[in-house]
């Protein structure tokens, strides 16, 4: 049994409740620490499952005023007053479908995609443990939900389902499954910091390894010429715009005309997928490229747009672009953000730096760009060492290689 009367064993204690001291029978008080402040818990048996609660903070900082802040004493005497019966019991039982529902309400109001994450949710996570206790999960039934996302078919768009028999799309059904992970951890720990529930078996679950490093696909030179060809009048020049910037759909769609800038040579994307606006700088062929397409035009009006006039709109890029490739024999057929790969992996194979790569795709870190892109780098690299590499001028090329023989 710890001894929990003291500051000093309390502070030894980790940052989830490990050790519980028993004050009755399926009863028993526990303290947990997060940063510099503790907290009591009480853990009551129900059955075959134990119902945990914060019921409040310890006296490690602020002296016990029997309320908010107790001592030990005053800490038993709550453990062993509180009943699973309170008002607040509602909280304890607690299902993921409760802790989802909060964290999305938290989600939307802090950080973007919430539509994505609110599906993935939808589609991964509630149909199967929307109605589980949290308190209830183990690492086995957690493990095997895991496993099942990867093995569920892709769905498609129209309903239509894909099953994973590639080895890259199998890998790519792994890394869905580690998303869906992801969100479920994060949505239980928001649930562990608002002191509904305990860290629990979800904390034991891990993801997939080596999952997350596709080769990102990119078009040749070659595919890109064929792929414009094929392209209707007004999506090719969204398709061109891409191909020069590096912009995703998103930002190219929210394009003005004067959002051009000829004398910095430059296009401002003023709304991006991090919020932050950035300049892309333009090469002298997509510098005449923008020329051409804002000669003439209000600087209010959309820079790119369809054939009636209207503006591209959220999704109206996906049939024009298979089309494009079903024309052109690009197969398997590459979404339009395969065209923000190809800029990137073009740049870097053209002498690019990552450095510069990143500033250009709106990343404030190599890191992304380092993940994806890094392997094409290599000729500039080698090119880079040539040049800069130390040189001690103590060694002169003196061996002759013999070259072999074939068949040797």
């Amino acid at each position: 049994m710890v001894d929990l009367t003291t500051r000093t064993a309390r502070r030894r204690l980790p940052t989830r409740v490990r050790h519980w001291t028993r004050i009755a029978r399926g009863r028993a008080l526990g303290y947990r620490r997060s940063g510099a402040v503790g907290s009591w818990w009480v853990r009551v048996r129900l059955g075959e499952r134990y119902v945990k609660r914060s019921i409040a903070t310890a006296d490690d900082i602020a002296p016990a005023n029997s309320n908010e802040v107790l001592s030990y004493a005053e800490a038993i005497q709550r453990a062993r007053d509180w009943s699973p019966d309170e008002e607040n019991n509602g909280q304890l039982q607690l299902t993921v479908a409760d802790a989802v529902d909060r964290y999305l309400d938290w989600y939307k109001g802090h950080r973007k995609s919430f539509g994505r994450v609110r599906n993935l949710f939808k589609v991964h996570v509630l149909p199967e443990l929307g109605d589980k206790h949290v308190d209830a999960l183990t690492p086995i039934q957690l493990r095997r939900w895991h496993q099942g996302v990867a093995a569920k078919p892709a769905r498609l768009r129209g309903g239509q389902e894909r099953p994973a028999i590639t080895e890259e799309a199998q890998r790519a059904r792994r890394a869905s499954a580690n998303h869906a992970l992801t969100a479920l951890k994060a949505a239980l720990n928001r649930a562990v910091e608002d002191g509904l529930c305990e860290p629990g078996a979800w904390t034991r679950v891990k993801p997939f390894q080596g999952v997350d490093t596709a080769r990102a696909r990119y078009l040749e030179t070659e595919e890109i010429e064929r792929l414009l060809n094929s392209c209707e009048c007004d999506f090719r020049e969204l398709v061109s715009a891409a191909l020069h910037t590096g912009a995703r759909y998103g930002e190219l769609a929210a394009l003005r005309v004067g959002d051009y800038m000829p004398e910095a040579q430059a296009v401002h994307l003023p709304k991006t997928k991090g919020g932050q606006p950035r300049h892309v700088y333009l090469s002298e062929e997509a510098v005449a490229f923008f020329d051409r397409l804002t000669a003439g035009r209000s600087s209010s009006e959309h820079l790119l747009t369809k054939a009636d006039g209207s503006a591209w709109g959220r999704n109206h890029q996906y049939r024009p672009m298979l089309s494009a490739c079903e024309a052109a024999e690009i197969n398997p057929p590459v979404g339009f953000h395969q065209l923000r790969h190809s800029y990137a992996s073009l740049y870097l194979m053209s002498g690019g730096s990552l450095v510069s790569l990143a500033r250009q795709l709106g990343h404030s870190t190599t890191r992304m760009v380092e993940k994806h892109y890094a392997h094409l780098a290599d000729t500039w690299r080698a090119e880079e060492a040539r040049k800069h590499a130390p040189r001690l001028g103590r060694e002169k090329k003196t061996v002759v290689r013999k070259r072999r023989r074939k068949g040797e």
